[in-house]
């Protein structure tokens, strides 16, 4: 098992219910796999700003792990213990 700690920003915290979380994962969890365990743990406010329609990651989730930028192509690397997530929604505007 690993174990994980997760901050969500923006309204992000209202889906989860919490500003930030200790989770515990089967080694070798991906970044994706923990995304989706998320979105199942919370419910369907937190799945519909996680996940997009196909069930995907959604493309405008921004997410940082131990403070670096993670890209749509690196959805599929395991975590590793004591790895940190910040969870943000990309925010557009004119």
């Amino acid at each position: 098992m690993i174990t994980i700690h997760v901050r969500y920003h923006n309204i992000l915290q209202r889906g989860a219910g919490t500003a930030r979380e200790t989770v515990e994962l089967p080694d070798g969890t991906s970044l994706a796999e923990a995304l989706r365990h998320l979105a199942d743990q919370h419910g369907a406010p937190l799945r519909e700003m996680l996940l997009g329609s196909d069930g995907n990651i959604a493309s405008y989730l921004v997410i940082f792990r131990n403070g670096q930028l993670i890209g749509q192509q690196q959805l599929q690397l395991p975590l590793a213990n004591g790895d940190e997530l910040m969870l943000f929604l990309a925010i557009s505007g004119g």
